[in-house]
């Protein structure tokens, strides 16, 4: 569903938290030489992009439908959501590419001062995490704002770890080890927002809706014989659309029957566009036959 005004606040919060970090983080990681806090810096900087972006499409997405734009500007969300999975993409894959360099070629590292830092920061994404966890249930776009914090929380993690381990140990080797295992950790819950975001664009059936349940309901309803021409697809998150054609015994009595099948879309699968094409089977018989003339005369 479309973001509400509160979990746009939520959204704005979150948003200015990461922006007064972002710059404390990118100093205290030239300060400090570390990778780790360089890399969770870099995520502050895309999350401070993908928050805005986020945002921004919270409140383009209420604009009103118009007559090319029949089901409005929800989808905006849903391609925020694929640009910010990008985005964290490319993230993980600069982390790996500085990570090897640092193997190769530990530098120096200040442990302390960089643990003090990303305590600060686990702090400030741990805040921002707690506002969005809630609202993320109820959004793709939300949910990708929430695994930017989620990353940068690891990213904090990860540096408070390694930070540690170098203070009291010396080993330089830690800090891009803990770069690493934050981009594996990150990248399954990546390729589910990916595809949760590719799937609604290409009007694939909801993930939690079955066509084939769907079409048994529907056959339930005395005086439907067939069901076909049956698509399912998601608007954006929380809303979902179907168009159907069903064939009935008994032309008569059709708005009954029409109004039957609406009513158990909204109620046992939360589907509140419907389009129903009721048809007798005669007319069932002459739609199969032009179908299959026209198929063949296109041969």
């Amino acid at each position: 569903m479309s973001i509400n005004a509160q979990n746009r606040l939520r959204l704005g919060i979150v948003l200015a938290l990461t922006s007064s970090y972002m710059i404390i983080e990118i100093i205290g990681s030239i300060l400090t030489n570390s990778l780790a806090l360089m890399s969770d810096a870099v995520h502050m900087l895309s999350d401070v992009g993908g928050l805005s972006m986020s945002l921004f499409a919270s409140f383009y997405a209420t604009k009103p439908p118009t007559p090319k734009k029949s089901f409005g500007y929800y989808r905006i969300e849903i391609l925020v959501a694929l640009f910010n999975g990008l985005i964290l993409i490319a993230l993980v894959a600069y982390i790996f590419f500085e990570a090897h360099k640092r193997f190769l070629y530990p530098p120096e590292v200040l442990g302390l001062e960089m643990l003090i830092i990303a305590l600060i920061g686990l702090v400030v994404n741990l805040t921002g995490a707690r506002i969005l966890w809630r609202s993320s249930k109820e959004s793709l776009n939300l949910r990708s704002a929430f695994l930017h914090v989620i990353m940068d929380a690891l990213g904090s993690i990860g540096a408070i770890t390694s930070g540690a381990i170098i203070f009291l140990t010396g080993l330089k080797v830690a800090d891009p080890i803990a770069s690493v295992a934050i981009g594996l950790i990150m990248m399954p819950t990546i390729y589910r927002l990916m595809k949760g975001s590719v799937n609604i664009l290409m009007e694939s059936a909801p993930e939690h809706i079955s066509p084939k349940e769907v079409e048994e309901v529907l056959l339930g309803i005395e005086g439907v014989e067939e069901v076909h021409h049956l698509h399912l697809w998601t608007i954006t998150s929380g809303i979902y659309s179907i168009s159907a054609h069903l064939t009935i015994d008994r032309s008569e009595d059709w708005c009954c029957i029409l109004e039957e099948a609406r009513k158990i879309l909204k109620e046992r699968f939360k589907i509140v566009h419907s389009t129903i094409q009721i048809e007798d089977k005669e007319r069932h018989k002459l739609h199969v036959n032009e179908e299959s003339n026209i198929a063949e005369s296109s041969k």
